[in-house]
């Protein structure tokens, strides 16, 4: 049996919790029932944000903190699941958590876990804290941007939403998601069918994993398919969030083309690029219907020439503005592309957002800005970042990193809603996030939750 303060406890029950974006209903009522159970006070809205609050018990007059984790988690899995009624199939693997052929969910629930193991122990000397659980971080971040924040008194925010412990994330960039479409409209065809489908890449979060050279599953297959000048597309698709790096796409086309002896061209050149890449082409069962070939051209062309990865850095080689072509699909008739561009630099977010709409309507694709999330930027002066500094050195002879990161992060939201907010953004040892492979330190959860707990006895 787990400690019942401490956050695996609360971690392994989160797990059972199914909480895809958008259908937080079932982590809210379990977040209700837990503050039932404390006996505190708790409001939870149309959008299932739940906001839980302690008095402090500090023997003086001290204000409210906010602490902050969001209840979503991105779902992909290698094999058929379903996340709308299952939890996770998890286990233990020396010293991690783990999960079954399926994103594990540790963002953010690793976070959520620490802060009621926090509210749940009631020999902690604390300042009042506000604790607030937002929802769809990983999708629209709608949680935070609907959340009621008059009820709300802090003006300091400990957001447990980083990815690495040791490390606590003083600035984000904003995110603008893009929907690129265009209708099939298939025609009778009388060419052969051929599918083209890669797998086996990385994968990864589009602002923590961006330049780490993972591999895009769709430019490649695009890269792939420019040169077939006879191409009619039956079907294309890949990925599975615009926030992730795809890893896997797949495309059925008709054509008379003879391809296989390019195919093996670019099985050898990719293979040496990404050696955990898996390629394959095939004749299949003729496709009577497709997309004409200069649409399907065009769609060809468009995802070459729209932009992915890192395009800017700053002197640090840190990326200040990237593009992520993070999923290919078909619904309601149409081919829909997403894409997610990330900045901390106005002027950049809105350049390559211009630039997006230019190309698609060069290659007469509809085009639609359907959001942007706001930024937050350092400040110099940060008394709750000084705090969490000389704790976690006293606590562990370990010095603190300051980083500026280029994931989206709802402190931005935050931020422009509450003034002169003091944000600091920390989290514990996460690997993988997002993929199949995502692990959790277990003892790294621990040691943020004592952190935590001993920088609340400290606070004024």
């Amino acid at each position: 049996m787990k400690k019942k303060n401490s956050a695996s406890y609360y971690f392994e029950q989160i797990l059972e919790i199914p909480r895809p974006s958008g259908h937080e209903d079932k982590i809210a009522g379990f977040l209700v029932h837990f503050a039932q159970l404390q006996g505190l006070e708790y409001d939870v809205d149309e959008h299932s944000n739940v906001i839980i609050k302690k008095k402090g018990t500090l023997p003086y007059q001290c204000e409210p903190v906010i602490l902050q984790a969001h209840t979503d988690m991105v779902c992909t899995s290698n094999a058929p699941y379903d996340f709308l009624k299952n939890g996770i199939e998890w286990y233990q693997e020396k010293g991690y958590y783990k999960a079954k052929n399926s994103s594990l969910g540790a963002d953010n629930g690793a976070g959520m876990a620490i802060i009621l193991a926090l509210l749940s122990d009631n020999s902690l000397e604390h300042p009042p804290i506000e604790a607030v659980f937002t929802t769809e971080e990983e999708t629209t971040m709608n949680g935070a941007k609907y959340l009621d924040y008059k009820k709300l008194k802090g003006k300091r925010l400990i957001s447990l939403d980083g990815t690495e412990e040791g490390k606590i994330e003083v600035s984000c960039a904003g995110m603008a998601s893009i929907k690129v479409s265009t209708p099939l409209e298939p025609i009778v065809s009388n060419k052969n069918t051929y599918q083209l489908s890669i797998s086996g890449l990385l994968g990864g979060h589009s602002g923590v994993d961006i330049d780490c050279n993972r591999g895009n599953s769709i430019k490649i297959l695009a890269n792939m398919l420019k040169d077939i000048e006879d191409i009619e597309i039956v079907s294309i698709e890949g990925g599975t969030k615009e926030n992730v790096i795809p890893s896997e796409a797949k495309c059925i086309f008709n054509t008379n083309l003879d391809f296989s002896g390019d195919f093996h061209f670019f099985k050898t050149f990719y293979q040496e690029e990404y050696p955990t890449i898996k390629m394959d082409f095939r004749r299949i069962k003729k496709r009577e219907f497709s997309m004409e070939n200069n649409k399907s051209r065009n769609l060809i062309k468009f995802l070459n020439t729209i932009e992915n990865g890192v395009l800017k850095r700053n002197d640090v080689y840190f990326p200040l503005t990237s593009s992520n072509l993070g999923v290919i699909s078909y619904k309601d008739n149409k081919i829909i592309v997403e894409i997610s561009i990330r900045s901390s630099i106005v002027g950049f977010e809105d350049f390559y957002v211009s630039r997006a709409e230019r190309i698609a309507k060069q290659y007469q694709l509809d085009y639609v800005l359907e959001d942007k999330k706001p930024f937050f930027t350092f400040r110099e002066d940060s008394p709750l970042r000084q705090l969490l500094v000389d704790v976690y050195q006293s606590m562990f002879s370990k010095n603190i990193t300051l980083e500026d990161v280029h994931a989206g992060l709802e402190g931005g939201v935050f931020a422009r809603e509450i003034k002169d907010l003091d944000i600091c953004v920390l989290g514990v040892n996460l690997y993988d996030i997002h993929s199949v492979n995502e692990k959790v330190e277990i003892e790294s959860m621990e040691r943020v939750l004592s952190w935590l707990k001993e920088t609340l006895r400290n606070m004024e």
